[in-house]
């Protein structure tokens, strides 16, 4: 019967499971990526962190004055030995101050009083390896080290001159598996991680 067409109920179900599936085969797929790029980007500073371990215990991948033993007798040039490098009270401080940042790409690029280095790619080497255990294709245009003057030690002593060192990721990318369409071709990944030197030579 004609009115008996009307209350047929018989597709409801079918209709609506085409209108809800969409929804949630997005949730869960949606899911899945975010839980992969938690997954990519934990790897990331995970590799940052052992990345920085190495480079506080190897020699600096920047070459130059307060960095390198052989480069550095003219970093002290004319300033009294033994003096406190802590910065006084109206921010000078009796030691040289600087900021290198060093990538396989980019050499190395500096800030500050004492500003002549040359990059190592064979000292950056170790630090690839490191990082490399978490993230195997790390290369090395994907890591920049940088390193700041902190302040610590005195004038002449020691060499190589306490700093901070960084290590960042560069242009490192996470490729989303199954949302391009939506998330694009890739989601940058940013990771460093920062700690004092020991030493800076290598054991």
């Amino acid at each position: 019967m004609p009115g008996d067409l009307l209350h047929d109920e018989g597709g409801a179900a079918l209709v609506e499971a085409a209108l809800v599936l969409p929804i949630l085969l997005l949730l869960v797929f949606g899911i899945l990526e975010i839980s992969f790029y938690f997954w990519t980007s934990s790897l990331a500073s995970k590799a940052v962190q052992l990345g920085v371990r190495r480079a506080i215990l190897s020699d600096a991948v920047a070459i130059g004055p307060g960095l390198d033993r052989a480069e550095s007798t003219t970093y002290w040039d004319g300033r009294p030995p033994g003096t406190s490098c802590s910065p006084a009270p109206d921010g000078t401080s009796a030691c040289p101050r600087f900021s290198v940042a060093c990538g396989a790409a980019s050499g190395c690029q500096c800030t500050g009083d004492a500003c002549r280095f040359g990059f190592s790619a064979r000292r950056l080497t170790p630090i690839l390896k490191a990082m490399q255990a978490v993230m195997p294709d790390l290369t090395a245009g994907n890591i920049e080290v940088t390193y700041t003057t902190n302040g610590f030690g005195y004038v002449t002593r020691p060499v190589p001159v306490p700093v901070n060192v960084q290590v960042r990721l560069v242009d490192m990318s996470y490729k989303p598996l199954f949302l391009r369409d939506l998330l694009g071709a890739s989601l940058m990944l940013r990771a460093s991680a920062q700690l004092p030197s020991e030493g800076l030579l290598t054991r």
